[in-house]
């Protein structure tokens, strides 16, 4: 089942969930996570080696990268000794912070973005949208 767009699209107010997406965000750990699964699914233990990380502190950062849903359980594999083991990937989102009323209106900034990408289908950052600001990428 092909995903929405708007599931590729996370619009934040300046709000506490805001404040701890962007706590998370500020973490070298986490970045390092998004930047490794960008380029391929990997499993904990996997993803531990190629930082060079502890695994308990691994699993802390992608348990904050789930909780956000920046990542997800792409496939559950068992080992030989029965274990499961959970492969990660990313999810691809863009993230846009808006400041300002709570109710600003979603549909015409999901209006902008569509026709944006289909000016520019190659360009994939949208920063240039008169009144947004997006961080594409990490």
């Amino acid at each position: 089942m092909p995903e929405k767009p708007e599931e590729k699209l996370l619009i934040l107010q300046l709000s506490d969930d805001s404040r701890k997406i962007s706590r998370i965000l500020s973490n070298e750990i986490s970045i390092r996570i998004l930047k490794l699964l960008d380029r391929k699914s990997m499993s904990a233990s996997d993803i531990a080696d190629e930082l060079g990380v502890r695994l308990n502190t691994l699993k802390y950062n992608l348990d904050s990268l789930l909780e956000i849903e920046l990542i997800r359980v792409r496939q559950v594999k068992w080992s030989r000794k029965g274990r499961e083991i959970k492969v990660y990937e990313t999810v691809g989102k863009t993230i846009i912070l808006l400041s300002g009323k709570k109710n600003s209106d979603m549909s015409l900034i999901l209006t902008l973005l569509r026709h944006y990408n289909l000016k520019s289908p190659e360009k994939k950052d949208t920063s240039e949208i008169s009144g947004l600001c997006c961080e594409h990428g990490i």
